[in-house]
């Protein structure tokens, strides 16, 4: 890793030494090349490379063209092995405990609240990527989870001993908390653990269950939607402090011009989803209330414990739930 990373720094310094050369900066993204996360970052650099008349090329590698996962993001982009990435903040926990917030149920609930929290949040994040040798770009959150099960889901006795694929530790402490029995493990393995009864149920987006194509092994589909959580885009320092002020400015330029449009296809990307989920005669069922009360307390006492553990969130937390009146 440590060749890998002298190479990565010394070919972005040469190809940044004058502002009349070409900058190439490699940006790993865990999704695959179909994922709208994925699009967006493809259209990103494209943007970029005009923006900066060619000044600055981005090359956006797919899930596993670098050998780059989710969770070491961060610390590739802090250490040079790529100068870019796009990442899931709470997947970079390991590094700082603090960007699991997120994961919180019932803190974040759609894309109106996820603004409203980033005005609160981002400057803490600002200062964390500084601490990893980053600068954060944009943020693209993801459609709210829901549950793929077996069986219909719409009361908390629905959930009882249920065995749910949980994709987080958030997420997994959620569900034991409604009462289920959830696993916590990776997509990769989600097909497998339905097809061969491991699981009964299985917790993600409507895009994972779109691309895994769920409606083969779950007729159900619960839009329980208890968080939202997003992706950031970050940069290495060195290498955009290698950049002309201008190729800055106009990165900077494109990411404020496209982060509108990258939300809204975050949306529409949930609504032809579930269309399509429904197309292949998934059912959906919204939960009733008694549900999402269950929902409410289980998700409340979680920010409780959470503070009790990372103080740092308490200010956070506070300050944007009386903004958004939770």
């Amino acid at each position: 890793m440590a060749i890998l990373y002298r190479l990565a720094l010394a070919v972005a310094t040469l190809s940044a030494g004058t502002a009349a050369a070409q900058t190439t900066l490699d940006f790993s993204t865990p999704w695959g090349e179909n994922n709208f996360q994925a699009k967006a970052a493809r259209e990103f650099a494209r943007s970029v490379g005009e923006a900066t008349d060619g000044n600055v090329q981005i090359n956006v590698l797919n899930a596993g063209e670098i050998g780059v996962s989710g969770s070491q993001s961060m610390a590739a982009v802090e250490t040079g092995i790529v100068q870019m990435a796009d990442f899931l903040l709470f997947q970079q926990a390991g590094e700082e405990r603090l960007l699991a917030i997120d994961t919180l149920p019932y803190l974040i609930q759609g894309q109106e609240e996820m603004a409203a929290f980033l005005e609160v949040a981002s400057p803490v994040f600002d200062e964390i990527a500084a601490r990893h040798n980053q600068k954060i770009l944009y943020y693209v959150p993801w459609p709210s989870p829901g549950l793929f099960s077996e069986f219909e889901i719409s009361t908390p006795e629905d959930l009882q001993g249920r065995r749910i694929r949980a994709f987080n530790p958030g997420s997994f402490e959620f569900l034991r908390r409604l009462g289920a029995a959830p696993l916590e493990m990776p997509w990769g393995d989600v097909v497998p653990a339905l097809a061969a009864g491991t699981i009964d149920g299985v917790a993600t987006s409507t895009s994972s269950g779109v691309i895994g194509k769920l409606w083969d092994m779950t007729p159900y589909f619960s839009p329980l939607q208890w968080s939202t959580s997003t992706d950031v885009v970050t940069v290495n320092l060195d290498a955009w402090n290698a950049l002309s002020e201008d190729d800055r400015a106009a990165i900077e330029g494109v990411a404020e011009t496209l982060v509108a449009k990258f939300w809204a296809q975050s949306a529409a990307e949930d609504a032809a989803n579930t269309e399509i989920l429904i197309e292949n005669g998934i059912t959906v069922l919204p939960p009733q209330d008694s549900l999402k009360a269950a929902m409410y307390e289980a998700g409340r006492g979680m920010w409780d414990t959470y503070i009790g553990r990372i103080p740092a969130a308490e200010p956070i937390i506070r300050e944007y739930a009386a903004a958004v009146g939770k």
